[in-house]
Parts: structure tokens; C-alpha cells; sequence
């Protein structure tokens, strides 16, 4: 079985590489709105990972490194974001309330609720109740807050590049992000700038040749 090259500690070489943009952390962080020092041990392994990458992949060197650190932090940030939202804070029902004499929560219950609380448990089975459990994040229009796809999209007219791509973890979180980028591009007159489209769990960005406002020869 041959050892993963990518899980191999840094080279010097690396090391220098990784001090060097290590600012690009703070910056991600601070477009993300997210406390530096929350999030800094989450995003911290997989920049570290994208500086094995760059080394280790030079076919990235077609785009900017930046792009590539935001990229790898952006996957830390939202698998932590899906497991913190399967998380549940449990108590049991036989558990002292605190601030109170020995008041358990079982004691609030009220009689009409009583069937709901399976005293004859089958083997294997139980149930717990969830106070003051974390609320799912509501959904809210944040204009000022550019996605991670637009911000790359960005700097990638500004370069010279031809193409770009985007890889997902599956293909329907790639039609979701394409349907974000669509929207963009047409909200921004960029249709006759670049294409997008997607492949599997892939979204690419094509430059065209033609860009708006050019006329044939």
C-alpha cells in the first residue's frame, strides 16, 4: 500500500511557502465574516494541504494560489458547518434541573403529555429530550457577501487564463453552485465573456474569444 504523498509533513521548502502566504487564512476569514480564532484550527490542516498540493500538482500553477488556499478552506469550513448542524445537545429526562432543588425534568411534564414518554422501553431503545438545542441557521439575502465561485470567477477575468474549474464533493452540489454561477453571469452581462457548465461533480469556467463589445474584423 503506497503512502498518500499529500499526508507527508512539509518540506522546507514548504514550510517557507506556507509561512510566507499564511495571511491568506486571516484574509479567507475575514471575507467569510468568521472569527479568526474559531475557525482558524478548522481551515488550518487543509491549507496546509493546499500547500502540498501546489508543490505536488503543478498543473494548479495555472491559477493563483490564493485561489487554490481559498478553495481547499471553503471545503473545511462547510464540512464543519454539515457536522455541526447533525449535532444534538441530549439531557435526560431523569436529569436535575440546574438552579432549581432537585427538580428533575421529568417533574415539568405535564399530564397530558405522559404517553409520550415511553416508561416501558423495548430492549434497546430510549428516549432523550433537547432543550436549548442550536437552531438551524435561517436562510437570509446577504448582498454584500460575494460566494467563493464569484470571487475566484473575479480574479480569473483580471488574469489570462483560458479556463477554470470547480470540483465538488458530489454532482448536485455542482448543479447547485452552477445555477449560482449562472445567475451571476447573466446578472453581470458576462454571458458573451466566459461559458459555464457542468460535468459530474465539476463546474468549468470558459473564457470565449470574443468578449462583449468586440466587433468582427
Amino acid at each position: 500500500m503506497k503512502n498518500d504523498p499529500l499526508n507527508s509533513p512539509l518540506t522546507l521548502e514548504e514550510q517557507q511557502f506556507a509561512i510566507d502566504n499564511h495571511y491568506l487564512i486571516s484574509k479567507y476569514l475575514n471575507i467569510r465574516k468568521l472569527p479568526f480564532d474559531d475557525w482558524y484550527d478548522i481551515v488550518i490542516f487543509r491549507y496546509l494541504r493546499s500547500v502540498k498540493r501546489w508543490f505536488a500538482v503543478p498543473e494548479l500553477h495555472e491559477h493563483s494560489f490564493e485561489i487554490i488556499a481559498f478553495y481547499a478552506m471553503r471545503s473545511a469550513i462547510g464540512g464543519e458547518l454539515a457536522k455541526q448542524g447533525r449535532r444534538i445537545q441530549t439531557v435526560s429526562i431523569d436529569e436535575t434541573i440546574p438552579g432549581t432543588d432537585g427538580m428533575t425534568y421529568a417533574d415539568t411534564v405535564t399530564y397530558d403529555n405522559l404517553n409520550f414518554i415511553p416508561y416501558g422501553e423495548s430492549e434497546g431503545e430510549s428516549m432523550n429530550i433537547s432543550y436549548n438545542v442550536k437552531l438551524p441557521e435561517r436562510k437570509s439575502f446577504k448582498g454584500a457577501q460575494q460566494s467563493d465561485e464569484i470571487i475566484a470567477i473575479n480574479g480569473f477575468l483580471t488574469g489570462s487564463m483560458k479556463n477554470m474549474c470547480f470540483t465538488y464533493d458530489t454532482p448536485e452540489e455542482a448543479k447547485k453552485r452552477l445555477a449560482s454561477v449562472q445567475s451571476y453571469r447573466r446578472t453581470k452581462g458576462h454571458k458573451e465573456i466566459y461559458e459555464a457548465y457542468r460535468n459530474e461533480n465539476c463546474v468549468y469556467i470558459v473564457r470565449l474569444k470574443k468578449k462583449a463589445g468586440e466587433k468582427d474584423a
